[in-house]
């Protein structure tokens, strides 16, 4: 009898062909595993990139949608600048990739978050000789949004850590009226004097590449009966909009309106009715890729910037009046 062949059956192993059958299954789904982890992590990436961006968006346009709707303006006979938008002609960002809008926006308003959030309060804030109210009286404050490239903690403009950053400054109206901000006909210079230089404290958002503004104006038409004509006019740094009504500033002053500092313009006895605003945020690595200059033409930049960036906008209605 052959009692061999059981034993021999017992000690046979894979033979080459079965190997290579295992090995390419294996090999077909390691791979699969890391093409959908790759593209999960993507994802992520993708849509924590843009959470963040939309919660910059939001701080940022509702804290100016709230400072606007509360916007203080005394139009009449008085010489007084009550708001002022100015682009900047020289560009805010790396050399070559500056911002292609970027506005600075100053006016009055009733800030809720003056004196600290403290506004009303009897409560007494005892400071290094002397003991004052939280609240020292008045609710008209100057503000002023501005974009620039800066590093966002120590301010300086050094290229490893800058970035774009809006700020929001705030002077209580104490200091507003104090140093005559309140009543000046150049309203930007006379804020930089009072308000000095940005700092961390006025940071409101980071990352935030083009800001615009469009002022929505209704005004009667000398040249069509007077009729009630309603325009948009943007403030721009730059722009493909060839357009008469593409502006460089926006000022209004207690005699009128004055689009480009023109104060005999069609819209001067105007008002501003809405306030449209637009601002692109990018990613970290977008801004990181935007510094290094990596773009041939203005067209392979704004498919980067459409690809790395997020836009996105708000319409403040102002209250007649």
């Amino acid at each position: 009898m052959n009692f061999t062949t059981k034993k021999t059956l017992l000690k046979r192993g894979f033979t080459l062909p079965e190997l290579l059958v295992a090995m390419t299954i294996t090999l077909i789904l390691v791979s699969l595993t890391t093409v959908i982890t790759g593209s999960a992590i993507d994802a992520w990436r993708g849509a924590r990139t843009e959470i963040r961006a939309a919660g910059q968006a939001k701080v940022m346009l509702n804290a100016l949608g709230r400072d606007l709707e509360s916007m203080v303006i005394r139009m009449g006979t008085n010489e007084s600048q009550w708001l002022i938008a100015t682009s900047n002609s020289e560009g805010v960002g790396p050399d070559d990739q500056v911002s292609p809008n970027a506005v600075r926006l100053t006016f009055f308003t009733a800030a809720s978050d003056r004196y600290n959030g403290n506004a009303g309060s009897n409560e007494k804030i005892t400071g290094d000789t002397t003991e004052r109210d939280a609240d020292r009286g008045g609710d008209v404050s100057a503000v002023s949004y501005q974009l620039d490239f800066a590093d966002p903690v120590w301010g300086d403009q050094s290229d490893r850590f800058s970035t774009f950053v809006l700020y929001r400054k705030l002077l209580d109206p104490d200091e507003t009226y104090r140093s005559d901000v309140i009543g000046s006909t150049d309203l930007e210079q006379t804020f930089d004097v009072e308000g000095g230089v940005n700092d961390l404290a006025d940071l409101v958002c980071e990352n935030v590449y083009e800001f615009t503004i469009t002022f929505v104006v209704k005004y009667k038409d000398a040249d069509n009966n007077n009729e009630l004509t309603t325009v948009s006019l943007p403030v721009m740094s730059t722009s493909t909009n060839s357009g008469a009504d593409v502006l460089k500033s926006f000022a209004i002053n207690g005699t009128g309106l004055a689009p480009d500092e023109n104060s005999s313009s069609p819209f001067r006895g105007g008002r501003v009715s809405a306030v449209e605003l637009a601002i692109t945020v990018l990613s970290d690595e977008g801004v990181a890729i935007l510094k290094k200059n990596p773009f041939q033409d203005d067209e392979e930049k704004a498919e980067f910037i459409e690809k790395k960036g997020f836009r996105y906008t708000r319409s403040v209605s102002l209250p007649a009046g």
